[in-house]
């Protein structure tokens, strides 16, 4: 049900605009192709220049939102540095919907790089976003109130309930002066100025966006205010769908509340308002994004190198994807529409009519083919990268040659020279289609080709299909558009077919002798001894171009998992984390990292990822550590009683394991009967023949016959020694493991090692606090009351007795509500298989 509904949420999104582009076309019914070009052609060009001003000027007051917040949050900085990711943040987040996330993210890219931190950043976009929606209320309430659209003139009063919130508002920062908690940090009310000056700065941006679109509009216009009502209820229906940039809703809206308006005049304004206020921005944030990115890569290269310079993380590729994408949406509504007749009369001068047929042909294959390479080239593919650069120069000339489209190859050209600007970006050695398409990309590519359809129909309604099959005739548009339509239906089919019918995913590449051997030189040079759960040879393993570092994964499900940190030097970390993560993109995965330490958890952030702690592990001070004392009277007791009763512990080098395997097999298959288990894996270590001979192995024996054993993992520099395998009969001497325990710990001691890793106690030390979240609610509840599942209070205060040093472990994941779903996926790759999961499990 859980897959169900995430499949099901992408389409209602899709519904949400099909449904109000049906509505926009009952709305818009009887304009024509004729006459919308008319109405293009009748706008001014004082009313056009006039908008690209107001456009400006806005851009120019919104960055004063970010000004504001840095005046709210009492820190200087440099203005045009703040007014830059302004306009970037804005461009981004209003033609990409869910205004808050994608603002945030691209603000986040500069500020977090001019050192500002999490807490920082949260309160500049909270207030940004109040800044945003008190001019919209007060706006709104204002054109509700005193020029309301005609269909709500009887709900004049509705225009008072957002005066009476902005009112409240300020009222608030008047007398409640008590910071609120939101999330986990502290935000308080600004003063009555600053509040004020929010008024009349979002007032005046709302009043610029309502202007641009005002303008365009054709004489007589409405009342100003009247515009602005309408417009602003547009705007809060397509900010509710959350459909990018309020697409197909704010036209339905608009056209729905009649602002006395042509039918033809409102259709061409939509037009051109789209392309000035949401296109020419969000073009320009590109470029800024790739100067940055450029200047960035060579700041980073002249202070720490060229190794670093691959780690930059960019929005350009997928960006220019997205371009590439309405690049070719572009072409295909092109050959679904008739050519200019003037053009075509012109070109007949100099082309042939089958070589203007051919073009026309060519042309919607090229749009098509830019569909579906877009997701190649979000992908950073080089092979992506010069194919497109390819079809780009190929629709530049058939867009010429069909009907001299300039407008079109004009497009094209500053989409290639964007490309070429971006080629380093481009760097992953890959195959076009290695990778299969996600649902979602190849449902965007069809919605779009049915598109061009309907608009082929509602273009050439009163055409007869019968008739033009094998009309080449100059001005047969419909004739050519059957053609192309065929070419790209067949295409688009046989792309289908093959992404159903390709083979399975092979499975996961296991590591290889020459691996294992390049894994072990690397593990040598790390603090912690966790690595070694490599030599399992369950996990994939994921290496960076030098192999100096790499990564433990697995997989189950849709969900792959990294277990702990990348394993390397801290230079090499991003590097991995980067490589994983579009590994699992290529396969329309959730990445996860599991049991992470707090180190490098803000490199996880750096890529989007939220992150929850799981438990905490257990490091006992060795140095420290004795027998002696009050508080460890009961540990010496159980160690002399031991001695007492005959049993003998003692440490068995790796060189002799093999030969001693067979009593220790005897040893695990008791353990394993008694508990009624079976073996683990993924983050715990298994029997295996091969993986217990390459670690030493402490032994409890009883009369000369192994009783209890646990492996021991010495880690390198003597910082961190640890057991992982750890078993005993069902007639071992009471509390045999306990002192084993502190055999090995003190065989540490007098060896020089640093600590002793007890392990993870899972959930311990999560707070269940008012504000905490639910999962953290559930999660301290099974700590609690989850005896029949595991012992987990049991085990943390079991590993208490040695007065360890707690360490907070983590869960890093895409965020959202894919939490529990990602931590069943976990527990079943442990437990190997979802049905393990509910099998006692022990280590």
């Amino acid at each position: 049900m859980r897959s169900f509904w995430r499949r099901l949420l992408p389409l209602v999104g899709v519904a949400l605009l099909l449904a109000a582009l049906w509505a926009l076309h009952a709305e818009l019914r009887g304009v024509t192709l004729d006459s919308l070009w008319a109405a293009l052609h009748q706008l001014a060009w004082p009313a056009v220049l006039g908008a690209l001003a107001l456009t400006i000027l806005n851009y120019a007051v919104l960055a004063g939102y970010d000004l504001l917040a840095f005046v709210y949050l009492g820190r200087s900085f440099s203005k045009w540095r703040i007014a830059m990711a302004s306009f970037v943040g804005y461009a981004i987040s209003n033609s990409a919907g869910f205004g808050v996330l994608s603002g945030a993210s691209a603000r986040y890219r500069f500020y977090s790089r001019w050192g500002f931190n999490g807490q920082d950043i949260s309160r500049i976009v909270v207030f940004y976003s109040g800044t945003f929606w008190v001019g919209l209320l007060m706006l709104g309430g204002l054109g509700l109130v005193y020029h309301p659209p005609a269909e709500l003139a009887g709900f004049r009063w509705l225009g008072v309930v957002p005066l009476l919130i902005c009112a409240a508002y300020f009222a608030a920062s008047i007398l409640h002066r008590k910071p609120m908690r939101i999330v986990g940090f502290e935000i308080g009310f600004p003063a009555p100025t600053l509040v004020v000056a929010q008024f009349a700065l979002s007032t005046l941006d709302w009043a610029l966006a309502a202007g641009v679109f005002w303008i365009l509009l054709a004489s007589p216009r409405p009342a100003f205010l009247q515009t602005a009502g309408t417009f602003v209820l547009a705007q809060v229906a397509g900010l509710i769908t959350q459909v990018p940039a309020g697409l197909g809703v704010f036209e339905w809206m608009v056209a729905a509340l009649k602002l006395s308006q042509p039918k033809p005049a409102l259709l061409a304004a939509f037009l051109v308002y789209r392309l000035i206020y949401y296109v020419l921005p969000l073009v320009g944030a590109l470029a800024v994004l790739m100067v940055d990115a450029a200047y960035h890569r060579r700041h980073l290269a002249q202070r720490w190198g060229r190794s670093v310079v691959g780690l930059t993380i960019s929005l350009a590729p997928k960006l220019l994807a997205g371009f590439t994408f309405i690049a070719g949406a572009v072409l295909i509504f092109s050959g679904a529409t008739p050519e200019i007749t003037s053009r075509l009369a012109g070109l007949a001068q100099l082309v042939p009519d089958p070589v203007v047929a051919l073009s026309h042909f060519i042309g919607s294959l090229v749009g098509l083919l830019l569909l579906l390479v877009s997701q190649a080239l979000a992908r950073r593919a080089n092979a992506a990268w010069t194919v497109t650069v390819g079809l780009l120069v190929v629709g530049m000339a058939a867009s010429l040659l069909k009907g001299f489209d300039y407008e079109e190859a004009t497009v094209l050209a500053l989409l290639l020279a964007l490309l070429l600007a971006a080629r380093a970006e481009f760097d992953r050695r890959s195959a076009l289609f290695t990778y299969p398409f996600s649902r979602k990309w190849f449902t965007a590519v069809t919605l779009v080709v049915m598109a061009s359809v309907v608009l082929s129909l509602f273009a050439f309604r009163h055409e007869h299909a019968q008739e033009l099959w094998w009309r080449f005739a100059l001005f047969s548009d419909a004739s050519r558009f059957l053609r192309a339509t065929v070419g790209v239906a067949i295409v688009l089919l046989a792309v289908g077919l093959r992404q159903l019918l390709r083979p399975d995913a092979p499975p996961l590449p296991l590591p290889t002798d020459a691996d294992i051997e390049a894994m072990g030189t690397v593990i040598a040079k790390q603090r912690t001894a966790s690595a070694y759960l490599g030599y399992l040879r369950d996990k994939a393993l994921l290496w960076n171009e030098d192999r100096t570092a790499f990564l433990m994964y697995a997989v189950q499900g849709r969900t792959w998992v990294a277990l702990h940190d990348p394993v390397g030097p801290p230079s090499a970390v991003p590097g991995l984390i980067r490589r994983f993560l579009e590994l699992v993109d290529d396969s329309d995965g959730v990445p996860v990292f599991y049991e992470v330490r707090k180190d490098y958890l803000y490199r996880y952030a750096d890529f989007g990822l939220a992150f929850a702690k799981t438990g905490e592990e257990a490091l006992v001070p060795l140095p420290a550590f004795s027998l002696d004392g009050g508080s460890r009277k009961k540990m010496r007791l159980i160690y002399h009683r031991l001695a007492k009763e005959g049993a003998t512990l003692r440490i068995i080098p790796a060189a002799e394991v093999a030969a001693i395997l067979p009593a220790l097999r005897e040893v695990s298959d008791a353990w394993l009967a008694a508990k009624g288990t079976a073996e683990k894996g993924f983050s715990l270590g298994f029997f295996d023949k091969e993986y217990l001979p390459r670690f030493p192995v402490v032994t409890l024996e009883v009369n000369g016959t192994i009783e209890a054993f646990a492996t021991l993992w010495p880690g390198p520099h003597k910082i961190e020694l640890s057991v992982d395998l750890m078993r005993f009969r069902p007639t071992a001497p009471k509390s045999a493991i306990e002192g084993l325990l502190i055999y090995v710990m003190l065989w540490g001691k007098t060896e020089g090692y640093q600590w002793f890793n007890l392990g993870m106690a899972p959930l311990s030390g999560l707070e269940s606090t008012a504000r905490a979240p639910l999962w953290v609610k559930i999660a301290t509840y099974l700590y609690r009351y989850g005896e029949l599942f595991y012992n987990f209070q049991g085990l943390r205060g079991y590993k208490d007795k040695f007065d360890p040093v707690w360490e907070s472990i983590y869960i890093a994941y895409p965020g959202g509500l894919s939490l529990p779903n990602v931590l069943l996926d976990v527990s079943a790759l442990i437990a190997g298989g979802y049905h393990g999961i509910l099998l006692k499990r022990g280590r």
